[in-house]
């Protein structure tokens, strides 16, 4: 069995720290899911700031450490690269890393804070053949892929509405954050937009807007907004004025129900009802359950792997990312037009 090598730039939260979070399901970084995976071996680090990078070399230590990709790329090209730098950084480094020629790259979301960087991302990827992974991870978990095929399989009828909520204390969106990437609006928003894309195998366009909730500073505190796809009516409610963070989908069809979010997985089918005679009620179907671990992490991995082996396509692709960054950049467009 093949063995690749990997390079982690960015030693960070998403690149390294998240793995000592104790409440997360591990592994929960890139470090770490690629550590954790036989078939891999990581042979670099990278980052700017020196203190993450020394904290990550204690725990790798037989890897190499640079403060930069061109050091690095200097020295070693890995099979594997993976771009875990801040938003703002990732076209930049995504555009070098391209360069390189490894086998792969895997890349944290978004792609990119433009689509004018995307496409130059997938211009780049398309010469040098090189392809990009996007790190959106619910489409590897297995709680989200046992809802995909329980709406595949007619286990709730015919799909009629889906409800997505995303719930932080994060701003939504501000025109003067648009060149660092620092919103949910960008930032958690590429979640919700890919998995509703991964449910439904369509793509979000056109949007109604509902309301729009704004500070005096023309921060953007709550959005909600519709989409209208055929026969099916998708929601979208995103706040950013909430003291809890949520994340959650209630997908409903002519014969059940199913709602899914951060720890959680309910199912509910049509059945004799307990409450009214010849009548049918949704009740609660336990045949459906989360899984103790839901692997999204090392499933994303294994996916990187399987695919360099020729045995699977990636399933979360580079035009699977851009396609979610059209439809936040339309979004954004029309809360800019709008003055907010």
């Amino acid at each position: 069995m093949r063995k690749y090598t990997a390079a982690i730039v960015g030693t960070g939260r998403i690149g390294y720290s998240l793995q000592k979070d104790k409440k997360r399901e591990q592994p929960a970084s890139h470090s770490s899911a690629l550590y954790t995976n036989k078939n891999i071996r990581i042979i670099a680090g990278v980052d700017a700031d020196s203190e993450k990078l020394k904290l990550w070399q204690a725990e790798y230590y037989n890897a190499k450490t640079y403060n930069s990709i061109d050091e690095m790329l200097a020295e070693c090209t890995p099979d594997i690269i993976t771009v875990a730098v801040n938003e703002s950084s990732h076209h930049e480094i995504a555009l070098k890393a391209i360069k390189a020629q490894p086998k792969l790259v895997v890349l944290e979301k978004p792609v990119a804070l433009t689509v004018e960087q995307a496409n130059q991302i997938k211009e780049f990827s398309l010469f040098h053949k090189v392809p990009v992974m996007i790190n959106h991870e619910r489409r590897f978990s297995i709680d989200y892929q046992k809802v995909k095929k329980l709406i595949q399989s007619d286990g709730i009828g015919t799909v009629e509405s889906i409800y997505a909520s995303l719930s932080s204390s994060m701003r939504i969106f501000n025109k003067n954050d648009v060149e660092t990437g620092n919103y949910s609006l960008i930032h958690d928003g590429t979640h919700l937009v890919d998995i509703v894309h991964f449910l439904t195998n369509t793509k979000l366009k056109n949007p109604l807007i509902n309301r729009i909730g704004i500070d005096n500073d023309k921060t953007v505190r709550y959005l909600s907004l519709s989409y209208d796809i055929a026969s099916l009516m998708i929601h979208l409610e995103i706040s950013g004025a909430r003291k809890y963070f949520g994340f959650d989908i209630d997908i409903r069809g002519t014969k059940g129900r199913v709602l899914i979010g951060n720890g959680y997985l309910q199912y509910y089918t049509r059945q004799q009802s307990p409450f009214y005679t010849n009548f049918f009620s949704l009740l609660r179907d336990k045949s459906l359950k989360r899984p103790r671990k839901t692997c999204y992490f090392s499933n994303m991995i294994q996916n990187a792997v399987d695919f360099l082996d020729g045995k699977q396509i990636l399933e979360s692709s580079l035009d699977d990312g851009i396609s979610a960054l059209l439809t936040l950049k339309e979004i954004e467009s029309i809360l800019i037009e709008r003055g907010e």
